[in-house]
C-alpha cells in the first residue's frame, strides 16, 4: 500500500461519479480500495441520485451529497470546501474525472489528493497518474481499477453488487402486495428510457412486440421502470402491452427501484442506468445499444447485447440528426426476445466443461511478426497469472492459433514445438497450465504447396474449436473467446459463448477501429480478461 507521510491514511474521501450507470462501474475499484486499507473510514462524495448505489458497500462508513450550486454561500462550492474541511480526511481518491473534483478537494485542505492527471487538473493533485491508451479504451470499470493499481493498491477485478437496503426491501413487498392480480414472483422487467437522449431510446411499439413474445413462453406479470422524465414513454408502452402491467415509472426511489428489481426473471433495457442497475442485482438482461457504444459501459453480469449494425452507429448524439432514425433498422423485436428466451431457458442437451480459447500472439506472449525461435518467446505481464487463474476455477484454457509461418516456409513444424515447450514451461513456473493446444498451419498464399490452401480450420473459422470440443469434452455455449484481433472472437457469436477483446498487441489498434463483431467485454490485458470471467 502507499505510504502516506509513514502512516495508513485513517480518513479517505472518495470522489464517486455523478450518473447511476458510472457509479456502479465504480464499485469493484470501492471495493479494492476498502479491502485494501481495511482500518480506514471510507466516505463517499456524490450526488444525492447516485448515493443509493454506494449505500452500504464495504468499508463505506458515510455518503456526502455533492449538489453544490455555483461557488460562494453554504450550497456554493466553497461551502462544500468548508463541510469537507472539517471532516479531516487524510486522502482524497478522486474516482470523478473533473477539475472541479480536484479543486474541491485541494480547498478543502486534504493533504494528500490522487486522481487521473486529466482536464488540467494535475497542478491541483498531489499524485497525478497518466492516461494510458488502453484507459479510454477498456470497459469503465478497469479504469478506475487501473488507477488504484498505479497508486499502488492491489486491485482485481470484482463484480459490483449492490447492497439493498431494509427499508427498500419492505416498501417492495408493500409494491407486491398492492399490484392486484397476476404472478409477480418473478415479473418481466422494462426498462424504456434512457437519460442521454431519445437516440439511445428503441422504439416503444419493439418492447412491446419483444415482451409479448417472451411472455408467450415465460408467462408473467411485467414491470415498467424508470424516472419522472420517462413518464410519458412508460405510459405509452403501459398501453401497448398484454396484462397485467404494474407501471412504475417516476413512482419510486432509486433504492426502491433496486429492490423491485432484484426480483425480476428478466430484464429488457436501453443502455441506460437502470441496466448497470439490474447487472450489478444478477437479474439476467438484453440491453439493446443504438448510438452509444458498448465497448466502455456493457453491463457486466448476465446479459446479452443486441448491437445496432447501421454504418452511422455508433455517433454518441443525443438527439438522431437524420431524418429517419436507423440506429434500430435491424435489431428487431424477434432478435431481442430470442436472446431473452436463451438467457431464460438455455437449450438443453449441453454437454461438457466450459473453456477459455485463448489466442497465442498478442494475447499470452509478445507479438513478434512470424514468431519463429523459442528465444523469441516472452510472456505478456500477468499472462500466466491470469491463466492460472483460470484453471484453479475450473476452466479448460485452450490455446487456439493461425501458424501461417508454417505454410509459407519461414518456420518448422519443430521450430513450434519448442516454442510451445518454452511457452508451457513458463506457463507453469506461475502454476498456469494449457489443456490444449491447436493450431491452422494453412494459408492460400503459402509456399509450401501441401498447406497452400483455404481451410476451415484457420481462424475465424470454427474447426479447431469444435476439434477441441470433442477432444476435451468442452461445452461450446458456456466458454469464452479471448483474443487481440476480431477473428479469435468471431466463433463465440456461433456456438452462443461469449467474448473478451484485449487490448494488448493488435487489441488497441483494433479498438480503435470499427468493431464489426461486439465482444462481449474490451479488458486491458489476459489477466484483468481472467478476473472478469472468475468472478
Amino acid at each position: 500500500m502507499p505510504k502516506i507521510k509513514d502512516s495508513k491514511p485513517a480518513h479517505i474521501l472518495v470522489r464517486g461519479t455523478n450518473w447511476v450507470g458510472d457509479a456502479v462501474m465504480t464499485l469493484p475499484a470501492l471495493r479494492a480500495l476498502a479491502e485494501a486499507c481495511p482500518d480506514s473510514r471510507l466516505t463517499v462524495l456524490t450526488r444525492s441520485w447516485a448515493a443509493d448505489i454506494y449505500r452500504g458497500q464495504p468499508g463505506v462508513e458515510a455518503i456526502l451529497a455533492d449538489d453544490h450550486r455555483g461557488v460562494l454561500g453554504r450550497s456554493g462550492l466553497l461551502g462544500l470546501a468548508r463541510k469537507l474541511k472539517a471532516l479531516h480526511f487524510d486522502l482524497a481518491v478522486l474516482f470523478q474525472n473533473a477539475f472541479g473534483a480536484a479543486l474541491t478537494s485541494a480547498l478543502a485542505r486534504i493533504p494528500q489528493r490522487w486522481g487521473y492527471a486529466r482536464d488540467g487538473r494535475s497542478f491541483l493533485l498531489t499524485r497525478a497518474v497518466e492516461l494510458q491508451p488502453a484507459d479510454r479504451l477498456a470497459h469503465e470499470s478497469f479504469y478506475y481499477l487501473e488507477l488504484l493499481e498505479r497508486l499502488g493498491f492491489p486491485a482485481p477485478f470484482s463484480q459490483p453488487r449492490l447492497i439493498l437496503s431494509p427499508e427498500a426491501v419492505r416498501e417492495a413487498d408493500k409494491i407486491w402486495r398492492e399490484a392486484g392480480p397476476g404472478d409477480w414472483s418473478a415479473p418481466l422487467l422494462l426498462a424504456p428510457g434512457a437519460a442521454f437522449g431519445s437516440a439511445k431510446r428503441w422504439p416503444v411499439r419493439n418492447f412491446a412486440a419483444a415482451a409479448e413474445i417472451i411472455l408467450k413462453t415465460q408467462p408473467s406479470g411485467t414491470v415498467i421502470l424508470g424516472s419522472r422524465g420517462e413518464i410519458p414513454v412508460a405510459g405509452e408502452l403501459a398501453k401497448l402491452l398484454p396484462g397485467p402491467v404494474l407501471n412504475l415509472a417516476g413512482r419510486t426511489s432509486l433504492a426502491i427501484s433496486m429492490a423491485v428489481m432484484a426480483r425480476g426473471k428478466l430484464l429488457l433495457t436501453n443502455d441506460s442506468g437502470l441496466m448497470h442497475l439490474g447487472g450489478a442485482l444478477n437479474v439476467p438482461l438484453v440491453a439493446v445499444f443504438g448510438p452509444t457504444n458498448p465497448r466502455a459501459t456493457a453491463p457486466l453480469g448476465r446479459s446479452r447485447i443486441i448491437r445496432s449494425r447501421a454504418a452511422c452507429a455508433p455517433c454518441l448524439k443525443r438527439e438522431c440528426p437524420l431524418e429517419r432514425q436507423v440506429c434500430f433498422d435491424q435489431v428487431t423485436p424477434e432478435l431481442a426476445a430470442r436472446a431473452a428466451l436463451d438467457i431464460l431457458a438455455p437449450p438443453a442437451g449441453r454437454r461438457g466443461s466450459p473453456a477459455v480459447f485463448l489466442d497465442r500472439d498478442g494475447t499470452i506472449n509478445r507479438d513478434v511478426s512470424f514468431l519463429a525461435h523459442p528465444d523469441q518467446f516472452e510472456l505478456l505481464p500477468g499472462a500466466a497469472r491470469g491463466i492460472a487463474a483460470l484453471v484453479r476455477h475450473g476452466f479448460k484454457a485452450v490455446v487456439v492459433t493461425n501458424q501461417s509461418g508454417l505454410a509459407r516456409g519461414l518456420f518448422t513444424r519443430e521450430d513450434l514445438r519448442q516454442i510451445h515447450a518454452r511457452m508451457t514451461s513458463l506457463l507453469a513456473q506461475e502454476g498456469a497450465r494449457l489443456a490444449g493446444l491447436y493450431l491452422c498451419p494453412h494459408h492460400p498464399e503459402g509456399t509450401v504447396l501441401s498447406l497452400a490452401r483455404e481451410c476451415d480450420c484457420r481462424k475465424p473459422e470454427s474447426a479447431l474449436y469444435e476439434q477441441a470440443a470433442r477432444e476435451l469434452s468442452i461445452d461450446l455455449s458456456r466458454s469464452i473467446w479471448v483474443g487481440d484481433r476480431q477473428r479469435d472472437l468471431q466463433a463465440a457469436a456461433k456456438f452462443g459463448g461469449r467474448s473478451i477483446l484485449v487490448l494488448t498487441g493488435y487489441g488497441l489498434e483494433e479498438a480503435r477501429g470499427s468493431l464489426e463483431f461486439q465482444p462481449t467485454l474490451v479488458a486491458p490485458d489476459l489477466r484483468r480478461a481472467a478476473e472478469w470471467i472468475v468472478s
